[in-house]
């Protein structure tokens, strides 16, 4: 195979840079891994809804037969078998209208996913709340406030207390892209005054990656928020410091949102996504297991406390004579989620 033949079967499908072979593959998964997702999800839905369809067409057949058990013990008062029957069945019945509540529930969590494209990874992601707070906590020096609009946020950059810019962030929760975003985050910018806008979200547009740069606008995955928000303002920063005139603060401006446009920098944000999701599912991990490990070292407290607890009673028993000591108390249960 000649060099050209091999340049282009790893040349990036964002911006037709060359890739090595192990860079090729993590941004072209990405986009796979996605869509693996949200068909998964269309899949769990699917069967969610036909086990539904099926409770339900059992709880039919078997109300039918408790109707038809009723008639029956009505003719035969008092036979201790039509009773146990009737009983039976009753749970029955009992258990499978709970079993058709939870399955509601599953179909409804399933379908608001899908709306709003989210994964089971991506749920717990809270836009309105988690944008204003991943900020505030990270730049307690700036001014971070809610537009008024849902899901919107302005970050005014402070220096010594002087506003120095400001960044605009919308928050988009959908499944599905729409080129209207870019129009309306624009008018949104211009209204605000703020030197960069950027839309937060987990929809990806058909052909990009989760970070891309279209008509000024950055759109971006949650993961990333952090890292644009830290180059964002840093650049913002270091143009105040050199007391750079507007016109020329809008050439940087442009000159920057132009480098990021860039393949390698595409790459770099890419990789970093990416290995924030790692590291936030290998937390997850982690906190589930300190959970069982509390629990178990737990179970092993509470065995410790009743043996010795057993022994103190009995041996009141026999210094008081009293057989009618107290029971001892139980530990307390740990204040964690299992």
């Amino acid at each position: 195979m000649s060099n050209i033949e091999q340049q282009n079967d790893f040349l990036c499908p964002l911006c037709k840079s060359i890739l090595t072979k192990e860079k090729w593959i993590s941004i072209v998964g990405q986009w796979e891994d996605q869509q693996k997702q949200i068909k998964e999800n269309q899949k769990q839905l699917e069967k969610a809804k036909k086990e539904k369809l099926d409770l339900e067409s059992k709880h039919k057949i078997d109300l039918k037969k408790m109707s038809k058990l009723a008639l029956e013990s009505g003719v035969k008062q008092g036979v201790e078998k039509e009773k146990r029957e009737r009983e039976k069945m009753s749970k029955l019945i009992e258990n499978q209208a709970k079993a058709i509540q939870v399955s509601n529930g599953k179909i409804a969590l399933l379908e608001k996913q899908l709306k709003e494209g989210r994964t089971p990874q991506t749920a717990g992601f809270d836009y309105e709340k988690e944008v204003i707070k991943l900020l505030t906590e990270n730049f307690p020096e700036d001014e971070i406030r809610p537009t008024g609009k849902k899901g919107d946020a302005i970050q005014y950059i402070k220096n010594n207390g002087e506003n120095i810019g400001s960044i605009l962030y919308e928050c988009k929760k959908t499944a599905t892209y729409q080129n209207s975003f870019i129009n309306e985050v624009k008018r949104h910018q211009e209204e605000a005054k703020a030197n960069y806008a950027v839309i937060v979200t987990h929809a990806i547009k058909e052909g990009k990656s989760k970070f891309f740069i279209e008509d000024d606008i950055i759109i971006i995955d949650p993961m990333g928020l952090l890292d644009i928000a830290f180059l964002l303002r840093n650049a913002l920063l270091e143009m105040h410091k050199l007391k750079l005139t507007k016109d020329k603060l809008e050439e940087k401006g442009k000159a920057i949102l132009k480098y990021m446009q860039t393949g390698e920098f595409r790459i770099h944000m890419s990789d970093a996504m990416s290995k924030a999701e790692d590291a936030y599912n290998l937390m997850l991990l982690e906190i589930k297991d300190h959970n069982k490990n509390w629990m178990d070292r737990y179970k092993i407290y509470c065995t410790i406390h009743n043996n010795v607890q057993t022994v103190r009673m009995e041996i009141g028993k026999i210094i008081t004579g009293n057989s009618m000591i107290a029971e001892a108390k139980e530990l307390p249960q740990l204040p964690i989620s299992h």
